[in-house]
């Protein structure tokens, strides 16, 4: 398997074969990455194929309003952009465009290699050698600040013929570097990770307003983002934010109580160790702690943090994590747009 990702702080190449191909493997993945052809007639048909991608993506609005609420929270800004471009900016992309983009960006001292699995250390370490060695450092470019503005547009509405109403509500996150990470994973688990969740329990088993809610946190180098995501009957679009407005006031303003903490920081915990069971998601987890925090956390010291994290510490990060200054809404969905001055005020808790 051979596979390649881009997110908003890194981009992996990846590949899972058995150990006695390793070698092999090594010397592809520097060949793609040192000295790729980009050949004309392939850039078109890639060039194609992402921008049948973009196109698909406005054709899924669960999918669009999780890109609209980075816009909304990261207005004009990296952190606010898809990391696939826009059809504009992909249809004009040319080849020495990429070619300027991999000199200045894919350097030598800016490369992690990471191998796991039944392999020898010391053959790893000689064939990285062998194949790199050459391979001159460079001067690192360095990332525009992306902290979230105060003072910006709250909410955005796309209108489109749609059976459901969809929502995305995004309050401030914490960095990974943060102390208040930790906290963030519990708030996330509590509120919105799986079937026990309170917005799970409340929204859709007591009052019955979504078939489809959770939530889920964006962690970045410098700030973040914790969003709750929801598919709701138009008719219900204002009572469930009012619901998860009503679910931030609750973490806000009571103590997570203890028994629920002990079960969620289990839940994480066993998060943690699952999303570790195969040698992939251990390669990527290696390195991708060497390429954003410059250093590898163990992780048991990271389930350390988690286990430590007390209920005043939830109650003290939502506080002004989930401060009606910070609150977004993005919605894509029949509603029409002259109600977004409304749903503003819900989101103040008006």
């Amino acid at each position: 398997m051979f596979n390649g990702s881009t997110s908003k702080e890194i981009t992996s190449y990846t590949a899972r074969v058995p150990g006695e191909h390793l070698p092999v493997i090594l010397d592809v993945l520097a060949d793609m990455i040192r000295h790729p052809l980009f050949e004309p007639a392939e850039i078109e048909k890639e060039r194609s194929v992402i921008i049948e991608e973009l196109s698909a993506t406005r054709d899924d609005p669960q999918e669009w309003v999780n890109l609209l609420i980075d816009e909304v929270m990261w207005p004009n800004l990296p952190l606010g952009r898809d990391d696939a471009g826009f059809v504009e900016t992909v249809a004009q992309l040319d080849r020495q465009q990429m070619l300027n983009y991999l000199d200045k960006h894919y350097l030598p001292n800016s490369l992690v290699i990471s191998v796991a699995g039944n392999i020898d250390h010391g053959r790893v370490i000689q064939a990285t050698e062998r194949i790199f060695k050459d391979w001159e450092a460079g001067e690192k470019p360095g990332w525009k600040e992306s902290l979230p503005p105060r003072d910006t547009l709250p909410v955005a509405m796309i209108k489109k013929e749609t059976e459901q109403t969809n929502i995305c509500l995004a309050t401030l996150g914490a960095a990974y570097t943060s102390p208040d990470y930790y906290p963030l994973l519990l708030i996330n688990a509590v509120l919105g990770d799986g079937m026990s969740s309170r917005l799970f329990q409340t929204l859709r088993e007591e009052q019955g307003l979504a078939y489809d809610i959770g939530s889920y946190f964006n962690s970045y180098s410098e700030t973040g983002s914790v969003v709750i995501s929801a598919g709701v009957d138009p008719s219900q679009t204002a009572p469930a934010i009012k619901a998860i407005i009503d679910e931030l006031h609750r973490l806000c303003e009571t103590p997570v109580p203890a028994e629920e903490l002990k079960r969620t920081k289990a839940y994480v915990r066993g998060g943690i160790l699952l999303g570790l069971e195969g040698t992939q998601q251990v390669a990527g987890w290696l390195g991708s702690q060497e390429s954003l925090r410059n250093k590898i956390m163990d992780v048991n010291e990271m389930i350390a943090h988690v286990d430590a994290v007390t209920s005043q510490d939830i109650q003290r990060v939502a506080q002004f994590c989930f401060a009606p200054e910070w609150r977004r809404l993005a919605i894509i969905g029949p509603d029409d747009t002259d109600q977004a001055e409304r749903f503003g005020q819900l989101l103040k808790g008006v």
